[in-house]
């Protein structure tokens, strides 16, 4: 288990960003959720991983409603309804918290 750096892009309005994670490889997307438990409030599609460098680029997908979020991350990502386990949701912040990222 090493460090992977995920970076993120396409969010509007916002600048690009990285997050460095102690994980296995990341999984096909990220849902981020408010803090307090108030529902996804935005998701990223991985776009590529370098394994050499355990870098994962992902890009923004979706915002708003949580009701809304999951269903367009996924249908963006090519995944069937039955692979939801590998979006899982992890809280917004300056820092997220790397043992709950996808």
């Amino acid at each position: 288990m090493g460090h992977w750096v995920y970076e993120f892009s396409g969010f509007p309005d916002s600048g690009d960003y990285q997050q460095i994670a102690d994980d296995e490889e990341p999984g096909d997307v990220v849902l981020r959720e408010c803090p307090g438990g108030l529902g996804i409030v935005d998701g990223y599609v991985r776009e590529s991983v370098d394994d050499v460098m355990m870098v994962a680029r992902f890009r923004w997908v979706a915002s708003g409603d949580p009701s809304a979020v999951r269903p367009a991350v996924l249908r963006a990502a090519g995944l069937l309804p039955l692979a939801r386990q590998r979006a899982r949701p992890v809280p917004t912040g300056s820092e997220l918290d790397v043992g709950e990222s996808a």
